[in-house]
């Protein structure tokens, strides 16, 4: 059976349909308490389609050349999810081409345990899911806690509850997500941002494994970010606001564009 999604099926219900996904697992807390309050509002559906395990900074990985397999679990609430072996985005791709039978309004990715700020958003499979979705042509949202150990997600779970009637109604332009950053140590308020500049603190650490050979380690401490950059995620986590920064799919380096063309590479001789 060949499966395609039809997108002139979007409207054609009343009840709103809500496709869940996460990379943090379809067990993780986040997508728990995420899903637990978007099943509270009213005319609202939920599917949850999630990795089947931990799929945390794979960015927007698809996969092409082996089968995916989706299996229903039972969440530790009682609800029933599909786990899919794949990457977020396999797992919005599976939903979206015909494993789910009802057409989807909107999608939400998260809860994430720890913040997808500046260009985090390049190896997240939480923004990367969303990003798969805005492919799609559904509006997605893409929720992230500023904490790495903290499971609290009740206020971040009730700002994606308040957050998704607005894009609903509103709209997002084409190829256009929402990436939302809660932070942990309580929400002052909401701003509209843009990306921040992350810093990256990784190290390469080799060992050896029983049979001599080497083995390599990516580690190093948590990123840093300019902090001090008013306007952007980065200076709003820091300063205990909701960040909601609207991220386009179209990455063309617009301001760079009238530089390189004094560099006339149509004169290269190939």
């Amino acid at each position: 059976m060949i499966f395609g999604y039809n997108q002139d099926m979007k409207n054609k219900h009343k009840t709103t349909h809500i496709l869940i996904t996460n990379d943090d697992g379809v067990h993780a807390p986040g997508i728990l308490a995420l899903q637990s309050a978007l099943r509270r509002v009213p005319n609202t559906s939920v599917t949850i389609m999630a990795p089947a395990e931990n799929q945390s900074a794979v960015g927007h990985r698809k996969t092409m050349h082996k089968p995916l397999r989706v299996n229903p679990v039972t969440l530790s609430d009682g609800n029933t999810a599909f786990a899919c072996s794949g990457s977020p985005a396999d797992a919005i791709a599976l939903a979206l081409m015909g494993f789910v039978n009802d057409p989807v309004d909107i999608i939400v990715s998260g809860i994430n345990q720890g913040p997808n700020l500046g260009q985090d958003i390049t190896y997240s499979g939480t923004v990367t899911a969303a990003m798969e979705a805005a492919l799609f042509g559904i509006p997605a949202i893409a929720m992230s806690f500023d904490s790495f150990t903290e499971q609290t997600f009740e206020e971040a779970a009730a700002v994606a509850v308040k957050l998704v009637p607005v894009v609903l109604e509103k709209g997002l332009p084409d190829l256009t997500l929402l990436n939302v950053n809660v932070p942990c140590a309580g929400i002052k308020g909401i701003r509209l941002t843009r990306q921040g500049r992350r810093h990256y603190h990784d190290v390469l650490i080799e060992r050896i494994d029983p049979f001599g050979r080497p083995y390599y380690w990516i580690g190093g401490e948590q990123p840093t970010g300019d902090i001090d950059e008013v306007g952007t995620d980065v200076w709003a986590i820091a300063n205990d606001y909701v960040s909601i920064t609207p991220i386009r799919l179209e990455m063309t380096a617009r301001n760079f564009m009238p530089e390189i063309e004094e560099w006339h590479l149509e004169n290269l001789e190939i």
